[in-house]
């Protein structure tokens, strides 16, 4: 990680160097998004079951689960453009390994492969930022940085989808390879803009180094965020089919514009007011919008609580990560960054779990009422928490 020591914060927010690290996020969530859609129908069409196809496609995210705590590791002390620069390539050569091969534990090891430069590049992105990010604009500026991973998950799939029905699914992936090595290319010029060397710690490896117990207050409200997430991607369209509702696709739409409008303005507020007047509100809102959706029976009332799921979230989310960066200190960002983003893997993994064991026991509309519910006060309880912890250490 670059200390504070040695490379100055910068002036303004929009400088070029935080406008090639929005370029590169941008890119890299492109790709991902790219093959995301496509996988399992892929897997399946080269003969793979079902079952098989699955736990590959899950593999990606079990082994960002697992690499978390030692990325914020390698973030601290190495070289973060070198460290990025080899995580997109890692991610290039998973996703060339699909288009050319038909083996099996090829492709569990591209997977895998894939998964790690993945969960690499986004703790290292996130750290590399901060370096070009003002201090009094810490929030605006994760917000924007958000901004790129929405323009990623709205537009990609749609394009890897394309690209695989007109040219083949081979095509797909290495049009989606093709962009972790672009970005490669734009960490040469990032690199030229460093004018400090990295600052390496020549202490023992401690506890402290994979995992920041300082960062679990806003780890554990943002894991309930991510258990929503998991719940919504999950079952919102198993939900609007128990109620017979058709055209449920453009909840992911109006989500994705919404959070596309919040997030810059909510990330201002954080900088000028503090943490409670997002925090709070957000998680509020959002919590209201789970208890709406459960008592939801026509598309124009989902689509409200997609609004105020977006409002909520977009203002709770980044103000969270901001403020864990901001409370850990700039030169622990690496480990500060894997923890809260441990927190979100864990959200979106088990969230559907949770959500299918509750469905399992109760049926029909009731079940999916009662898992909606059941997210509203998992956020309150996460949110009362974070209340006497922030009152307490009075961030």
């Amino acid at each position: 990680m670059y200390n504070e020591n040695t490379l100055s914060s910068p002036s303004k927010l929009w400088n070029r160097s935080y406008i090639l690290v929005i370029l590169i996020s941008t890119m890299s969530a492109f790709s991902f998004y790219m093959v995301a859609t496509i996988l399992s129908k892929y897997l399946v069409g080269i003969g793979t079951t079902i079952t098989l196809a699955g736990i590959i496609v899950g593999l990606f995210s079990l082994t960002s689960l697992f690499s978390r705590p030692f990325c914020g590791l390698m973030v601290d002390r190495l070289n973060n453009v070198k460290l990025l620069m080899w995580s997109n390539v890692l991610m290039a050569i998973g996703l060339l390994g699909f288009a050319f091969t038909t083996s099996m534990p090829l492709i569990i090891f591209f997977r895998i492969c894939s998964g790690l430069g993945f969960a690499v590049g986004s703790t290292v992105q996130v750290a590399l930022i901060i370096s070009f990010i003002p201090k009094d604009k810490t929030g605006e500026g994760i917000g924007y940085m958000g901004i790129s991973q929405l323009i990623g998950s709205a537009c990609a799939p749609a394009v890897g989808l394309a690209i695989a029905e007109s040219v083949g699914m081979k095509a797909a992936f290495i049009a989606a390879a093709a962009l972790p090595v672009m970005t490669c290319v734009f960490l040469l010029f990032l690199k030229n803009l460093q004018h400090a060397k990295p600052s390496y710690e020549k202490r023992k490896i401690a506890f402290r180094d994979f995992f920041e117990p300082k960062a679990l207050p806003f780890t554990i409200p943002y894991s309930t965020l991510s258990f929503v997430n998991g719940i919504i991607a999950s079952y919102l369209v198993l939900f609007a089919d128990e109620l017979g509702i058709g055209g449920i696709s453009i909840y992911f739409t109006v989500y994705a514009v919404s959070l596309f409008l919040i997030r810059p303005l909510a990330g201002k507020l954080m900088d000028a007011k503090g943490l409670k007047y997002t925090v709070f509100p957000g998680m509020i809102i959002t919590a209201i919008s789970m208890f709406m959706l459960g008592i939801s029976h026509a598309l124009w009332f989902i689509l409200l609580t997609c609004v105020l799921r977006a409002i909520g979230q977009g203002a709770a989310q980044p103000s969270l990560q901001a403020g864990c960066i901001n409370h850990i200190g700039r030169d622990r960002t690496g480990v500060a960054t894997s923890t809260y983003f441990l927190g979100g893997d864990v959200g979106q993994g088990v969230g559907p779990m949770v959500g299918g064991a509750i469905l399992g026991l109760v049926a029909g509309l009731q079940g999916y009422q009662f898992v909606f519910n059941f997210c509203g006060y998992f956020i309150i309880v996460a949110m009362v928490y974070f209340y006497f912890i922030s009152k307490k250490e009075k961030y």
